[in-house]
């Protein structure tokens, strides 16, 4: 089977593509995969080709109809299947395997099919037999500890707004919107509006893309987890003042995967496992920003400690599903205690904001 070709490869050199009647663009990181199949069809369509896409297909017998006809009276079409599973709908390539097994055997030479694969099991007939025979394009999720890929494409991204990100900026950025390139458009147009120069630096990522609103949900999170207790505190109190029963229960979870994630990394140091390994075994999505705070509280607290953080969340958990407190003290309650359960300083507790 040819090797798909890397969507990061693919977007360096698009031209390496060969031209062929049937491509497969596919892979589980949404953002690079969309970016290599628009790539793909501002190709088809420099080319002459029309690019009509195709969203929900009820039948493949039309579409493929339409493929194999001499174009009398316009240029060749190139159409791109939504490829995509749906609960328990198969995806089109499954639920025509035969009517496009058939046309691979045979496909038109001067229409193009494009298969944009959200859903793409490479062992099933049409997936294999379009590997076998012509180009495919693989968008596979970045690795969170792959800084290369990430950072090339974020770059890319930029050059698209006419700015370059300094080396540290790059790191503020993928910290800021926690390694989702899709965030990073969003965040990357922003810093093209409201940068100063043309490279970009590391505080202009903070001042453009630091928490805003009232929603510092996982800024709090964060503060709890690196044992910041001030910072914990003043998002606890800004959250506070408009905090509600819903709100407080979802928080609740998230803090409970906080604590089970510290207390992984000081399991694995009580073990004797140095630092960098206890956090890559504890916290493998662990984000640059916090991991040496999340370390340093690790290091303080014990079984006890832990037992006492998860006591506080499953007692403030049971408060709010037959007491009915006030969700504004419930916040504030729950992130002191915490803070004292894991060791951490006790600043004096801020006002809440209304």
């Amino acid at each position: 089977m040819p090797k798909a070709i890397p969507a990061i490869s693919y977007l360096r050199t698009p031209d390496s593509l060969p031209a062929a009647p049937i491509y497969a663009v596919f892979g589980d990181e949404e953002w690079l995969r969309r970016r290599a199949l628009r790539t793909l069809t501002e190709s088809l369509t420099r080319r002459g080709l029309d690019v009509r896409r195709i969203h929900d297909l009820e039948s493949a017998a039309p579409l493929l109809d339409e493929l194999r006809s001499p174009n009398m009276f316009g240029g060749a079409l190139a159409m791109v299947v939504v490829n995509h599973r749906q609960g328990p709908r198969h995806e089109a390539s499954t639920r025509f395997k035969e009517e496009f097994a058939a046309y691979i055997e045979k496909p038109s030479r001067s229409n193009v099919l494009v298969f944009d694969a959200a859903t793409w099991q490479r062992n099933l007939t049409v997936p294999k037999r379009v590997e076998e025979r012509f180009p495919t394009v693989c968008a596979e999720e970045i690795k969170p500890w792959d800084h290369g890929s990430w950072e090339q494409l974020a770059q890319m991204q930029a050059a698209e707004h006419g700015i370059s990100l300094d080396r540290e900026a790059v790191s503020a950025l993928r910290d800021a919107v926690a390694g989702s390139l899709s965030r990073a458009e969003m965040e990357i147009s922003k810093l093209a509006l409201l940068s100063k120069g043309k490279k970009v630096t590391a505080p202009d990522v903070a001042f453009a893309c630091g928490y805003e609103g009232t929603d510092v949900t996982f800024a709090l999170c964060d503060a709890i987890l690196t044992g910041d207790s001030k910072t914990a505190l003043r998002h606890a109190a800004k959250m506070a003042g408009k905090a509600e029963t819903g709100s407080i229960l979802s928080l609740l979870g998230l803090l409970r995967l906080q604590v089970a994630t510290l207390g992984r990394v000081a399991l694995n140091l009580s073990r004797g496992m140095a630092g960098q390994e206890a956090l890559a075994a504890g916290a493998p999505r662990a984000r640059e920003a916090v991991k040496s705070g999340l370390l340093r509280t690790a290091k303080k607290v014990n079984r006890q400690a832990l037992a006492g953080a998860l006591g506080v969340l499953l007692a403030a958990d049971e408060d709010v599903k037959s007491a009915n407190p006030d969700p504004a003290a419930l916040l504030i309650s729950v992130v002191t205690r915490l803070l004292e359960c894991l060791g951490c300083a006790k600043p004096e507790v801020p006002a809440v904001r209304s």
